[in-house]
């Protein structure tokens, strides 16, 4: 019967496919990217299920309009190698981009390699690039409209909160100008809530990004709409696991001796980083309604990597923990996805949103790419057959393999090689390492093999080149 089931739900997928490609080759769907920087799903995924007070609206609603996943992940949890993989579907270690490198280091390559602007472009679409690059040349690629500005750096010290709102302006005024002749590939690209990494050592004559703020010092003091401070996380006296970090790095160190205080007005700051950014997504998603727009056009929200916030006394991202690998994928096509739609057990990565776009817009996909296409999942998201069952990423000192619910962690941190496994399911604050436990053998060897077979099939080898 369970075969029979699937035989069916495959010949009706079929059908739909044939159905839809048709549509999209006589309309093409206009497609929109969003992309914040450093956004965690713990904070906000789209569910709106939140007890921290935050409010996001915005990607609140595409959820309910279109398909959220759970279990997405960034393929390198870094600035330029997650957007230079988003770009290009290959991995950093087969596009070039393996930290992040300076954009003139590897332009040529972006002359080369098929990117999604480049795709796009060849069937017929206008490509526009609006915001922060910061992906090695990658996200430019076949551009010809860049706004009022172009930042292709990381961002400093309150950047994104100047600088986005500009960004978002000029991604408005472009749809405005919009005609139903010829489809369009826009991405918006916001710096925030990447100006979070600036609230520490980022000064400037003494001051940091929370003091130009100057809110949320202390229980005492109002916080955003007078609401109490969010609460530290539930694993944030959760000691970390060596070989999850490069526990050396200066920003550990500086926050080494933060107050209960200093943790909870961090992580207040970056709540409203991350509703301002929300809340400027409510704006471009306004105007393409307005303009009449959204009927006919995919727009996908994610981003880089997430933000540690205070899981495990930890700030920024790079490591593989979830609150700074997980990442949201949140699709709204009214012409073929099913409103409030959720995926909760693809295992979905950066390195898959090139050929998923180009798919669901019905534009042929580069061959040799690293990812692959779930349009699948995103149409039949409770099918009971997934081709997205495991999921790798990498950093710059080690790989991660994700299979059913665990986490298997290789790592070398300052020379000492460490094997780590988390069972997500039964400790979703990753709070124990099962790694050494011989009830879990099985699952180590599992780990362990799919990681080795990826590593040989790759042919690269523990430590990521720089």
């Amino acid at each position: 019967m369970k075969i029979l089931h699937w035989i069916n739900g495959f010949i009706g997928l079929l059908l739909l496919f044939s159905c839809e490609t048709q549509k999209t080759k006589d309309n093409p769907p206009n497609v929109i990217l969003i992309i914040s920087d450093q956004w965690s799903t713990r904070v906000a995924d789209g569910s709106g299920d939140y007890d921290n007070g935050i409010l996001t609206p915005a990607i609140d609603q595409l959820a309910k309009e279109g398909i959220r996943f759970t279990q997405s992940y960034s393929t390198y949890p870094l600035c330029t190698p997650a957007r230079a993989t988003l770009f290009t579907g290959l991995y950093s270690h087969n596009n070039g981009v393996g930290f992040n490198l300076r954009r003139d280091s590897i332009l040529d390559r972006s002359k080369i390699i098929p990117t999604l602007g480049k795709s796009f472009k060849e069937a017929g679409y206008r490509v526009a690039y609006f915001g922060k690059e910061h992906a090695g040349g990658y996200g430019y690629a076949s551009a010809s409209d860049f706004g009022s500005m172009m930042h292709s750096s990381g961002g400093m010290l309150a950047e994104g909160s100047a600088y986005d709102p500009i960004f978002t302006d000029d991604a408005v005024k472009y749809l405005r100008n919009q005609s139903s002749e010829q489809p369009f590939f826009m991405t918006l690209s916001l710096i925030n809530p990447h100006d979070i990494c600036r609230v520490l050592g980022g000064k400037v004559k003494g001051a940091t990004f929370s003091d130009a703020i100057h809110f949320a010092r202390t229980e005492d003091e109002p916080y955003l709409r007078f609401q109490a401070r969010p609460d530290l996380p539930d694993n944030h006296n959760v000691p970390f696991e060596k070989g999850m970090i490069l526990h050396q790095d200066f920003m550990y160190k500086e926050v080494s001796e933060f107050s209960v205080d200093d943790w909870k007005r961090f992580i207040s700051t970056y709540q409203l980083l991350i509703e301002n950014t929300d809340r400027l997504m409510g704006q471009l998603l306004a105007s393409l309604e307005e303009q009449g727009l959204d009927e006919n056009t995919i727009v996908i929200f994610t981003t880089d990597h997430g933000e540690m916030a205070g899981s495990h006394q930890l700030i920024a991202k790079t490591t593989f923990y979830e609150e700074s690998s997980k990442i949201p994928i949140i699709i709204k096509y009214p012409k073929l996805i099913q409103p409030s739609s959720v995926n909760d057990s693809a295992l979905v990565g950066t390195v898959d949103l090139m050929p998923t776009l180009l798919d669901l817009a019905g534009v042929k996909i580069p061959e040799g790419l690293d990812g692959r296409s779930f349009k699948r999942e995103i149409l039949q998201p409770n099918n009971d057959y997934s081709d997205f069952e495991m999921l790798f990423s990498q950093n710059q000192f080690g790989r991660m393999v994700r299979f059913e619910h665990f986490k298997y962690v290789r790592s070398q941190v300052y020379g000492k090689n460490y094997e780590i496994l988390f069972d997500l399911r039964n400790d979703p604050q990753e709070s124990k390492n099962l790694s050494i436990d011989p009830q879990y053998k099985d699952f180590l060897n599992r780990g362990r093999m799919l990681l080795d077979e990826w590593m040989e099939s790759e042919e690269i080898p523990l430590i990521a080149e720089r």
